[in-house]
């Protein structure tokens, strides 16, 4: 059962397993909690735990036991996300579990109204070395060591060390056994790998526990769902009413063991001083990030439908709350929050259960599929999430001087580009790359998809529009991007065009000629480049090559279909691979058609008739369609589409998506469907803002949202009329246009 309250999650009986757990964290930790067999158990992972086979390994599993038991005749279990808390109260007793948003730390407190025996006990399933045979399944965790032909996969142990009411665990990266070497090895990089980014090398991630009043008592071995492990077991000396446990993770690359422990120390004890001041900063944090952005729909129906999607949208921004001042992007595939992999859900790829450790997500750990991560960062420019975009800026300039090596002693051009399956380092993960292959290229099917690396670009551009802040740094970026696509290609056509061959339409249609995707591409970002805007971006030289380029970019490809004129997918026929729209596009990210903007009879008629099968128009996992809608003012079909993406998960906490095409939870499904909601209450046009361009009159909501030119947007609609509207600054409210009046 479930309090109707606003953002909280209450459950009135235990769990039957870790996929029917509940999420907290902050700083770049995440958590999921749940109660079974009466005991409370806590996943944890931290950001950036990446090891030799680059998969993005878990800190660990935590069980928390009590005598007599805590939960026969009374349970329930709370999520605040306005306190970023979990809290869970049995009989007579209380669970309290939280993070520090400004530390890697995490606290459960303990209070019970008769004195109980507590037992806490660290679980690892990485004790021992353990051999996985190069072509097993459960490599699609390390895209990176899948197939490797040359030698199976090692998962190396950790190493922990209990103490009286202490342990510490680690797991540090042996030097001679990185993907890192294979790869560039593999792709003929090898002579540069002193040049390039290495995210592997003297990496150690570990941990630190502190139980209060706890001593450590033995060791004990046993099995959770598929996965044998080691647990040590720490017990309260005598009965407790209050007893706190105490965790800090650590991760540092380069670092050497000895200055990794003593960081690991000063973060521990720093965690214990003020206690009650570090609670109280936390649940400022999470209140002032809450109240940030929100949407509310249907307010005063709570449990209503509409009302649902607007709290699982609300839901998914708290969940991306934990890694905000991470340095590594929360993964598309996950998060920080996976649990046991053969509860997760079918594997669209496999038919066999997936019986691995609690380690394994399919799509990999290091390797960040681009058209997936993208989805999580679009949303944070309307919901005033600046900072952590930053995350997936950086991540991309970090690998820059790899991509930049490639395309120069492979692609004998200039310039850089990302394949659509980029590890950690730069470089296409092995099994998506196909060992052996020199060429610079990837697969087929990824061949020759570039224009990922635009979109990044664009976002960026955004970035500067809505903060104002300086993006310099990442002009070396975004100028290598179009100068790989400007010696890459360098025919033109008899009209002066460039000719865009061989190419991508995304991953659905190759090999193909003027892919629309790419197209709008270059038109969006050189048309933002050489805005007077942007006047002062980039040097006189940097943008006499930019407008020489865009005006050799040609026309986007139409077609006639049931006669009329469509945006085609590319200037020339392929048999579809995947079921993306490319030509969509054009609507969104680079948003060329759209409400206010010309041809919008064009971009409508487009999404109406270009898709090929219903699979093209499926609402899982990343599939964007409904913000192209949204952009378009397609008001049934935007609608019909959120109901579909932003609906309950099938996991017993309703933002928990997947597994979809891709894993649970299925971080890109909830951010393409906030990021739809967000299109469909409030949409920019230039300095225009435009006002429910896409929400019927009917359905009552407030929203707090962000525009371009550090601008907020607070609204509420009630009975078709808008009862209350503030905009800061206050000078941008005469740039609002109230589309429910155009409407009508």
């Amino acid at each position: 059962m479930e309090q109707q309250e606003k953002g909280t999650i209450r459950w009135d009986a235990p769990s039957r397993n870790s996929s029917e757990s509940m999420p907290f964290g902050g700083c770049d930790v995440g958590g999921i909690l749940w109660v079974e067999d009466g005991c409370v158990w806590l996943y944890l992972a931290q950001s950036g735990w990446f090891d030799e086979n680059n998969s993005l390994l878990k800190a660990g599993r935590w069980r928390i036991s009590f005598e007599p038991a805590a939960f026969a005749a009374h349970f329930s279990q709370t999520l605040c996300p306005e306190r970023g808390q979990i809290r869970i109260e049995g009989d007579e007793l209380a669970v309290t579990a939280w993070a520090e948003p400004d530390a890697p730390r995490v606290h459960l407190e303990i209070e019970s109204g008769i004195p109980r025996t507590i037992r806490y006990e660290y679980q690892s399933w990485r004790t021992e070395n353990r051999r996985v045979p190069n072509c097993s399944y459960e490599l699609f965790q390390c895209k990176e060591v899948f197939f490797y032909p040359h030698a199976d996969a090692v998962f190396y142990r950790d190493r922990i060390e209990p103490a009286a009411g202490e342990l510490i665990f680690c797991h540090k990266n042996r030097p001679k056994a990185l993907s890192f070497r294979k790869e560039l090895e593999d792709q003929g990089l090898a002579a540069f790998e002193d040049r390039l980014y290495n995210p592997q090398k003297d990496r150690i991630m570990g941990g630190w526990m502190r139980a209060e009043g706890l001593s450590y008592r033995r060791t004990v071995q046993g099995r959770y769902e598929d996965t044998p492990f080691t647990g040590w077991e720490y017990e309260s000396r005598t009965p407790l009413t209050k007893t706190r446990l105490d965790i800090c993770l650590l991760v540092r690359q380069p670092v050497q063991p000895r200055a990794w422990r003593q960081e690991l120390r000063r973060l521990g004890c720093a965690g214990g001083t003020a206690y009650r001041e570090k609670k109280r900063a936390a649940e400022a944090w999470w209140r002032d990030y809450c109240a940030r952005s929100f949407v509310e729909a249907d307010p005063a129906h709570p449990g209503s439908a509409l009302w649902q999607l607007s709290r699982n949208a609300n839901l998914f921004r708290y969940m991306m709350g934990f890694n905000y001042n991470g340095f590594w992007p929360t993964k598309f595939n996950g998060g920080l929050l996976t649990f046991d992999p053969s509860l997760a859900g079918k594997s669209p790829w496999s038919d066999d259960p997936l019986r691995y450790t609690p380690d394994f997500r399919l799509w990999g750990g290091g390797s960040h599929t681009i058209q997936n991560q993208r989805l999580l960062y679009w949303p944070m420019l309307r919901s005033g999430d600046f900072a952590p975009m930053r995350q997936h800026f950086d991540f991309f300039l970090r690998i820059l001087p790899a991509a930049e090596r490639n395309v120069r002693e492979h692609l004998h051009a200039e310039g850089a580009f990302f394949p659509e399956q980029v590890g950690t380092y730069g470089l296409c993960c092995g099994c998506d790359n196909e060992w052996g292959n020199r060429t610079g290229l990837p697969v087929a099917q990824i061949k020759y998809h570039f224009s990922n690396s635009l979109e990044t670009c664009l976002m960026i551009l955004d970035y500067h529009a809505w903060t104002g802040e300086d993006i310099g740094r990442y002009l070396p970026l975004i100028d290598a991007v179009l100068t790989f696509y400007d010696t890459f290609y360098p025919e033109n056509d008899p009209a002066g065009h460039m000719v865009l061959y061989p190419a991508n339409a995304l991953e659905s249609y190759h090999v193909v000629k003027n892919p629309a995707d790419a197209i709008a591409g270059l038109k969006s970002v050189l048309g933002r480049l050489l805005s007077p805007e942007l006047a002062d971006f980039g040097s006189p030289g940097q943008r006499r090559r930019w407008a020489a380029l865009l005006a050799r970019v040609p026309p986007l490809p139409t077609v006639r279909r049931d006669g009329k004129r469509i945006l085609a997918y590319a200037a020339t026929k392929s048999v579809r691979h995947n079921c993306e729209l490319p030509q969509l596009y054009a609507v969104h990210p680079y948003g060329l058609y759209g409400l206010g903007r010309p041809d919008l009879r064009l971009a409508v008629d487009t999404a109406r008739l270009a898709p090929e099968s219903p699979e093209q128009l499926s609402h899982v996992s990343w599939h964007p369609t409904g913000i192209q809608y949204a952009r378009l003012g397609m008001l049934p079909e935007a609608m019909d589409f959120l109901g579909r993406k932003l609906a309950n998960g099938p996991f017993r906490f309703p933002a928990f998506w997947g597994p979809g095409h891709d894993w649970t939870p299925d971080h890109n499904w909830g951010g393409s469907g906030v990021l739809q909601l967000q299109e469909m209450l409030l949409q920019t046009n230039g300095r225009k803002i435009l006002l429910f361009p896409c929400w019927p009159a009917d359905a009552d909501v407030r929203f707090r949202l962000y525009a371009p030119c550090e601008t907020v947007v607070e609204c509420e609609l009630t009975n078709g009329r808008i009862r209350r509207l503030l905009v800061t600054p206050p000078e941008r409210k005469k740039d609002v246009v109230n589309c429910l009046r155009r409407r009508r």
